[in-house]
This record gives C-alpha cells, sequence and structure tokens, in this order.
C-alpha cells in the first residue's frame, strides 16, 4: 500500500512539473496545439550569415550596422521593398537575450550551406541561363509559376511572410501569400506510392507530444541545366512546429540533399500571430508576362551599344 501511494505521489509531482511546464496555448477539441490563425514571419535576419560577420549573434551597434547592411544588400539584388523607412521586413530575428540573429540557419555553425563542388558549378551555369532569357525554361520555377515559396522548407522572402494555417484532426493546411500557394500535410497519413514525385513532395505528420513533425520526401529532383551533367539527388525534409506561445509558433527544418549538399542544414525561427489581411498574389501557370520577358531580352540583345 505504502508503494503504491509512493508510486502516485511520484507520478502526480511528475505530471504537475510538466503542466507547469506547458505554456497556456489554445488547443484543439482533441487537446492538440491549435495552430490555426494567420501568422507573419517578416524577420530581416538572411537565410545564410553575411560575409565579414562570424558571430552566431549581435547586439548594439554591431546589430544595427549589420541590419543596414543586409537592407542595402537586398536593395542591391533588386528586391522589391519600400523606401528606406517602410521596409516589408522587421527586425533582425531576436535571440532572446537582447541580441539578434545573424543567420537562419543555426547548423552547420558558420550559418552557411555547405555545398557540394556539384551544386558550385551550377549556380553560375543557371544564372546565366536565366539571364539570357532565350526560352521559358531557362527561367526559374518561381518565375513561371511552376512552385514558389510554400513548399518545405519554409522560406522568408518579400512575398513569403504572411501565412495563414488551417488545422482538423488529421491534416494541417499552410496557404502562403506568395503566389497562393497551398500546402497540405497529412497528420498520421500513409505516404504515397514510391515513385510518384512532385516539386512539393509528400509531407506526412506525426504528433511528438505537442510538437507537429512532418517529413517529407518524393520531392522531384532539379533538372540538370543544358550543358551541365546529369546527377542523381534525393531530398527530405523535416520540419517542426511548436506552438511556444498562444502567438508563437517556434519553427525548425533540418534539409538533407545528396546532390547539393555536403552536410545537413537546420533553420530556426519564429512565427507570430498576426491580424494582418492576407491578399490575392495570383500567379497562373505559364506566367502571362513571359512573353513580355523573352521580348525584352531580344530587344537587349539587338539594342545598339550608347555612342
Amino acid at each position: 500500500m505504502l508503494k503504491r501511494l509512493l508510486v502516485l505521489a511520484a507520478l502526480a509531482a511528475s505530471c504537475a512539473s510538466v503542466h507547469a511546464q506547458t505554456p497556456d496555448i489554445p488547443r484543439t477539441a482533441d487537446g492538440r496545439p491549435d495552430f490555426q490563425g494567420i501568422w507573419e514571419s517578416r524577420w530581416l535576419t538572411p537565410f545564410e550569415r553575411m560575409d565579414g560577420t562570424t558571430e552566431p549573434t549581435v547586439s548594439g551597434d554591431a546589430a544595427n550596422a549589420y541590419a543596414a547592411a543586409r537592407a542595402a544588400a537586398l536593395q542591391s539584388e533588386g528586391v522589391a521593398l519600400h523606401p528606406d523607412d517602410d521596409f516589408d521586413f522587421t527586425s533582425l530575428l531576436p535571440a532572446g537575450d537582447g541580441s539578434f540573429r545573424t543567420s537562419l540557419i543555426v547548423e552547420p555553425a558558420d550559418g552557411k550551406r555547405q555545398q557540394t563542388q556539384l551544386s558550385k558549378d551550377l549556380g553560375p551555369i543557371g544564372r546565366e541561363i536565366r539571364k539570357s532569357a532565350a526560352n521559358p525554361e531557362g527561367l526559374s520555377n518561381d518565375e513561371r509559376c511552376l512552385s514558389a515559396t510554400g513548399r518545405a522548407p519554409l522560406g522568408i522572402s518579400p512575398g513569403s511572410m504572411y501565412r495563414q494555417i488551417v488545422q482538423t484532426a488529421d491534416h494541417m493546411l499552410i496557404y502562403t501569400e506568395d503566389q497562393m500557394v497551398t500546402r497540405v500535410i497529412g497528420i498520421g497519413a500513409a505516404p504515397r506510392p514510391a515513385g510518384l514525385l512532385s516539386l512539393a513532395g509528400d509531407s506526412v505528420a506525426t504528433w511528438d507530444g505537442d510538437t507537429l513533425v512532418v517529413v517529407t520526401t518524393q520531392i522531384r529532383p532539379q533538372l540538370a541545366p543544358p550543358g551541365a551533367p546529369h546527377f542523381d539527388q534525393q531530398r527530405r525534409v523535416t520540419e517542426r512546429f511548436s506552438l511556444i506561445a498562444p502567438d508563437q509558433i517556434s519553427y525548425e527544418s533540418v534539409l538533407e540533399d545528396s546532390a547539393m549538399l555536403t552536410a545537413t542544414v537546420r533553420v530556426q525561427y519564429k512565427l507570430v500571430r498576426t491580424d494582418h489581411q492576407m491578399f490575392e498574389s495570383a500567379c497562373h501557370e505559364g506566367n502571362y508576362s513571359i512573353l513580355h520577358m523573352m521580348l525584352g531580352a531580344r530587344l537587349t540583345e539587338n539594342a545598339k551599344p550608347a555612342p
């Protein structure tokens, strides 16, 4: 009897401890964390750590300088931002101790992708093909409206800062404002038949306590650009969604890519609940403006040099 009471007391203490550590978060009727709502991720922190910075976090004047350098880099890349006093981005991603993150990548430790030689070789080839705009196939999938940043892993760009989540007992839907991408994730679903590949892949989720773990496989390999060697590629993305507060989701992704990476890439950032209204960002498959992009490239080629 005494032994049973001790066991029950230990269990009660354990449950009380767990309950004390669990934040007061909204839950669904079946007791799962309720991710539903509109979320924003407008962090100025870049995906990869910028050259010239080796520290994972910065603060004070160093943080201000890093944010200014990041904004300048975006402007030089031609990213469509608002005037200097009204960026679409907010601040660098807070690190929790008054400092700010210098990259969304947390592994590798240097905040950069560890690329294979193939990846390094293909980059310039792809950029040159895209720049020449010789044919529609040379443009990126985003420009052709075939894909966008709503796929796994979730990224941050001026067009993908806002997402809406709808959740049921056996599905989670993530709607990204950029190109109106709707991603449907089956919770506890059976994987698709082997070989059924797509740009978005097959996302299947399971619960790990209060964390929703989403594994995406069967992602269609990238196509080798003209003149480049063909290659085999296997990609796998593992994401973890955790509702750490009523208005905050901790998001983590791990990307494995046999052709492009020599080490996995782990990314972490937060999504913040917002009352922001989402707007249509329609993109027709094939993109009607490609005709004008091709025409512009031909006019540029035939333009007479300035005297």
